[in-house]
């Protein structure tokens, strides 16, 4: 046993000193490049006294570029009839509007005209001159007719026979004065007269029809009024 003993530490040694030696050699490797770089570090940095100019004109078209293109919305003719069709209509709605929102002013109601009867069914009466019918009179005062525009005399008379005029007018008999409402028929055939317009004297009056005719011819009277015009 003892004599195979050197037989055997003899490899063994072998194997560990080569093992040693690489472990040396692989130590080295890991040390020399800590050093070159700290050989490089201590080094001193130069840096350039004047730096490139810059410019910013080239990168600005780049950049814009990457922006997000707007939307592009295209409108068929279809879609822009509508749009007009819409604007139109909130036109003609504005318009309806304006109108209601306007103050509506109320206007004046008419009045219908008032009549006030004189006398019916009277004659025959031949009178060459202006005579008064005592049978046709009424007391009239225009201040009882509040805002009333004007007053006409309404007749339906005729002549007996042709040819010949009938002539009839309103007469004040408390002042004793013709009132501007003369009409005249030369038919033998009853119909409603109607003079101008004309406004009473204020205050209460008495009032009468007086008659007249030509050429002998007799005068029939079947109505007369004043009409009130408001």
């Amino acid at each position: 046993m003892i004599r195979l003993l050197p037989f055997i530490l003899i490899p063994v040694i072998i194997v560990s000193g080569l093992g040693y030696w690489r472990y040396l050699a692989g130590k080295q490797n890991l040390i020399a490049p800590k050093q070159t770089g700290s050989q490089v570090d201590q080094a001193p940095i130069e840096v350039p006294k004047t730096l490139p100019a810059v410019s910013t004109a080239e990168p600005v078209p780049q950049v814009n570029n990457l922006k997000s293109p707007s939307p592009q919305v295209s409108i068929s003719s279809s879609d822009d009839s509508k749009i007009k069709d819409l604007e139109s209509t909130i036109i003609d709605l504005k318009t309806r509007i304006a109108v209601l929102e306007k103050p509506t002013v109320s206007s004046p109601v008419a009045k219908s005209p008032l009549y006030i009867p004189l006398g019916a069914s009277g004659g025959p009466w031949l009178y060459a001159d202006w005579t008064s019918l005592n049978e046709y009179q009424v007391s009239i005062n225009p201040d009882n007719y509040t805002d009333y525009v004007s007053m006409q005399l309404e007749a339906n008379f005729r002549l007996v026979g042709a040819p010949g005029t009938g002539y009839a007018r309103l007469y004040n008999l408390t002042d004793k004065s013709a009132v501007a409402s003369e009409i005249s028929t030369t038919s033998t055939s009853f119909g409603v007269l109607t003079s101008s317009a004309f406004k009473l004297a204020s205050g209460q009056k008495l009032y009468t029809i007086q008659v007249k005719s030509t050429s002998s011819q007799d005068l029939y009277i079947q109505s007369v009024r004043i009409k009130v015009n408001f």
